[in-house]
């Protein structure tokens, strides 16, 4: 069974690596690969080819989350509610799109036990990404929620010049890719805002400790990087393609191995 990513730049990806182990795991004979999409208007062929060359399932990153969905014959509720779709199923040439990033993210917060329950965070961008970061903080109780955009204006979002202003938050989560190899030296807020919270997240997994997550380190922060919410969003991938469950032990298992090997 043929499986990928489709995205625009993924040199910097571990997926292939989390999927390959996977395989190994649970011995399935399986393959993954790598797709890039230089253009969001070679979404539709790119999918086209997937219904004769044998590919059956892919996943979804920077920059096609929300432009994939509107090429799906079915939407899961997750999907729907997030407006992003991260993982597509294809059965009898039919597309169906879902989003295991929701699930991916609340076993991050678990992991490194940040609590949400009547919190207050700030999320930096407005991407695919951050639609599942939103409505999973949303879910797990978040009593207020902040989204800084540079383009997007009005009730909610607030400028990154607005945010030097902000206090009174607990966590802060960029979802932006600032900061992402091999754009490794920027970080996407200053040191001075960072400071002002507890707990800091960014979705980035490469470099493992962007600068971001340097300044909130300095600054003792309780903090965590992509690569756990990347693990577990790829086994929950795999629960949707296979019509099966895993135990979180394999999550476990992969992320010790990433984490030892990258």
């Amino acid at each position: 069974m043929k499986q990928g990513l489709i995205g625009r730049k993924l040199t910097h990806s571990y997926s292939k690596l989390i999927h390959q182990e996977f395989y190994r795991i649970t011995q399935k004979e399986n393959s993954y690969e790598l797709f890039e999409i230089e253009h969001e208007e070679d979404i539709e062929a790119f999918l086209k080819k997937c219904r004769n060359n044998g590919t059956h399932h892919l996943n979804v990153t920077i920059p096609y989350k929300k432009e994939v969905m509107k090429y799906m014959d079915s939407l899961s509720e997750d999907a729907k509610k997030i407006d992003a779709v991260n993982t597509i199923k294809i059965t009898d040439n039919k597309f169906h799109g879902y989003n295991s990033d929701y699930f991916g993210f609340i076993k991050t917060l678990e992991k490194v036990n940040m609590n949400v329950i009547q919190s207050k965070w700030i999320v930096l961008g407005n991407g695919g990404s951050s639609k599942s970061v939103i409505a999973a903080l949303k879910d797990l109780g978040c009593e207020q929620l902040k989204v800084v955009s540079r383009t997007q204006k009005g009730e909610g979002y607030l400028s990154y010049e607005e945010l030097n202003e902000i206090e009174g938050y607990d966590g802060v989560v960029n979802t932006t890719p600032v900061g992402m190899f091999p754009n490794a030296g920027e970080s996407v807020i200053s040191e001075a805002v960072i400071r002002k919270f507890r707990y800091a997240i960014d979705l980035i997994y490469n470099p493992e400790i962007t600068v971001f997550l340097s300044l909130a380190i300095k600054n003792n922060l309780s903090y965590a990087n992509g690569l756990y919410m990347l693990v577990a969003q790829a086994i929950k991938s795999q629960e949707i393609w296979n019509d099966e469950t895993y135990e979180e032990t394999v999550i476990e298992e992969i992320y010790r191995k990433m984490v030892k090997e990258l």
